[in-house]
């Protein structure tokens, strides 16, 4: 299996040669991070790393984190698979996440997992525009004994972030979008993170003649994430109406199997529950469901 950073920003393929494409899970690449100590790593299985986004799962062992903290000069969001778990930031938040809450972490906020349960933790990632560049991460890493916790030695030393965080518990609506769960830039100047439950996500609709349910966690100037939901039944397979968007993009499958179609190719492919799909710029496609209950998959696009 080739190292992570020898496949950043080309897997499955080059940036110059993206069509759409399945991905199906065992064809996901694996990692430790870090790959050089594996006493303090998580499992890590890229999905898509490519010049605009890059999407993954990580995996924390019962009782475990991972370690030395992880910092991105992109934003990167969350959809927990299989929880709890604590997203700890070096600012002093700690985040209770269970199965099907968001998170949203700006662009150089230092991060970490931890898994107090007794069974696998696994996070669904999307990070954009950029994983790592020359300046990220670091040459120097900071330990989480210089981070803020309870007693932390550098507490008084590190920014008050008590009066930084935004609330975000108020009803969202359509004109959120772009915005949401806080403005990009104000989210990046205060280094805030923010967990997006179940009822915080931004809830709309795609389509009227065929509803199909979005549940944003992400919608800001760097990316959109969340949970598409098609029902089942009709007069045929209940489906969702054709849409294409400005920027790159990907579906995970989260209850399936799912049909996708790309209506103006003419071309079908069938998602199992982990299984993923890449979608370039421009690409018209809709979801189609053969099963008799709902289909849940996890949307990751760049610029709707």
């Amino acid at each position: 299996m080739a190292k992570l950073m020898d496949i950043l920003e080309h897997f499955p393929f080059d940036p110059d040669k993206k069509v759409p494409m399945l991905i199906r899970k065992q064809d996901y690449s694996t990692a430790l991070y870090p790959p050089n100590d594996a006493s303090t790593s998580d499992n890590t299985f890229t999905i898509i790393t490519t010049d605009t986004f890059m999407l993954g799962i990580y995996e924390l062992a019962p009782g475990s984190c991972f370690m030395p903290l992880d910092i991105h000069p992109g934003d990167e969001s969350y959809y927990i698979l299989q929880g709890p778990v604590v997203q700890r930031s070096g600012n002093g938040q700690f985040c209770w996440l269970e199965t099907g809450d968001g998170l949203v972490m700006p662009r150089g906020a230092w991060h970490s997992g931890h898994n107090f349960t007794d069974r696998k933790s696994r996070i669904l990632y999307f990070i954009a525009p950029k994983a790592w560049d020359e300046h990220i991460p670091p040459a120097v890493i900071p330990s989480d004994e210089e981070t803020k916790y309870y007693k932390g030695a550098n507490n008084d030393t590190l920014p008050d972030m008590s009066g930084k965080i935004e609330t975000i518990s108020r009803e969202h609506c359509t004109d959120d979008l772009g915005t949401f769960p806080v403005d990009g830039p104000s989210m990046r100047e205060t280094g805030a993170i923010y967990p997006v439950r179940h009822l915080d996500k931004l809830n709309n609709i795609h389509g009227t003649k065929h509803p199909m349910l979005l549940r944003f966690i992400t919608a800001n100037d760097f990316g959109n994430f969340g949970e598409m939901i098609l029902p089942a039944g009709g007069y045929g397979p209940r489906y969702s109406e054709p849409d294409k968007h400005e920027g790159d993009g990907a579906i995970y499958c989260v209850d399936g199997p799912v049909t996708i179609n790309l209506d103006e190719l003419q071309e079908s492919f069938v998602l199992e529950e982990g299984d993923s799909f890449f979608l370039p710029a421009g690409t018209s496609y809709q979801l189609v469901n053969f099963e008799a209950k709902p289909i849940k998959c996890v949307f990751a696009i760049t610029k709707l």
